[in-house]
């Protein structure tokens, strides 16, 4: 990590900013989530989001810091846009050497730090990167409507499913169902709640806290949604080291995201299933949160090479 550095994390939910100068801190700061370029906003609104972020912390020293940003969606953003959204940063921010990440990349480095391995990002949605050296591998991250397979979505609609069966008949979970209505209300209002919703994908995946607390009261049908989640995040990771890893080679797996949030549940299932998939892989705890990996970023970005979809730098 350099002395000085400036770090935003830039989820749909949520942006993060947090700010290191000589060593102290870091300051950090909470504000509203990005929303992604070519859905609700164009690349304005998302900067604004990032500059509210980095207001919140205060003056930045001087000399200006270099800065790293975390930014969901990133991938999917055109390559004008990013540009665009980077020279704004850059010049009402004040800072001169930038890079930008899918955070999936800052996910990574917050969970392994410098190390090579792969880490799988659940939250919302899914997406899963292996690093080896300056060479990234990427897996998912194709959003809700065509993957996202394993992610808040996934196990929230399931869940959601599950609910919406037992309350027609056709067997499904009442603990589930109860769970629906105390989040959403009656289930016949349900459609409307969550099409007329700011982010629908969002509103479902909210679902997914729902699923962990059944399934941790003993739920069969909310402990074997957790289960497939689980396999498949564990499939994910399996397949984004194959592309960077020998079979056999030893490879260190880790993981973020809100989905693992639901705690052994979902750990020890996706543990299993990626040491049974993967001889010579090892699984461990994250040592930090994709924040954490925009602070390793800043130190690590001159030594890393551009990536569609994963890394840009500037100057």
């Amino acid at each position: 990590m350099t002395p000085t550095a400036l770090a935003v994390d830039a989820g749909q939910t949520e942006v993060r900013a947090a700010l290191v100068d000589d060593g102290r801190g870091p300051r950090t700061a909470v504000t509203p989530g990005v929303v992604r370029v070519g859905r609700a906003a164009g690349p304005d609104m998302v900067s604004e989001r990032l500059l509210a972020a980095v207001a919140e912390l205060g003056p930045l020293p001087e000399p200006p810091p270099a800065a790293a940003i975390g930014l969901s969606g990133f991938e999917a953003i055109a390559g004008d846009d990013i540009g665009w959204i980077a020279e704004t940063f850059r010049e009402r921010a004040g800072v001169d050497s930038l890079a930008i990440a899918s955070d999936g990349l800052t996910a990574l480095l917050g969970a392994i730090g410098a190390r090579d391995g792969v880490v799988v990002a659940a939250g919302t949605g899914t997406a899963c990167l292996a690093r080896r050296g300056a060479r990234f591998a990427k897996v998912d991250g194709w959003g809700s409507l065509l993957s996202d397979a394993g992610s808040g979505f996934a196990i929230g609609r399931a869940g959601l499913d599950a609910a919406l069966r037992e309350h027609d008949g056709r067997g499904g979970s009442e603990a589930l169902m109860e769970a629906a209505r105390e989040r959403f209300g009656e289930l016949e209002g349900l459609p409307e709640q969550i099409y007329s919703a700011p982010v629908p994908t969002r509103a479902v995946a909210s679902f997914a806290a729902d699923v962990g607390r059944a399934a941790t009261a003993g739920d069969e049908h909310a402990r074997t949604i957790l289960a497939d989640a689980a396999r498949e995040l564990a499939i994910s990771a399996c397949a984004a080291a194959s592309r960077l890893f020998e079979p056999g080679e030893p490879v260190l797996v880790s993981y973020a995201g809100s989905v693992f949030q639901a705690g052994a549940l979902i750990a020890e299932p996706f543990t299993r299933e990626v040491e049974a998939r993967l001889p010579g892989a090892t699984v461990e705890e994250p040592e930090g949160d994709p924040l954490a990996g925009a602070l390793v970023l800043v130190a690590l970005a001159a030594e890393l090479h551009e990536a569609p979809g994963i890394l840009r730098t500037w100057p």
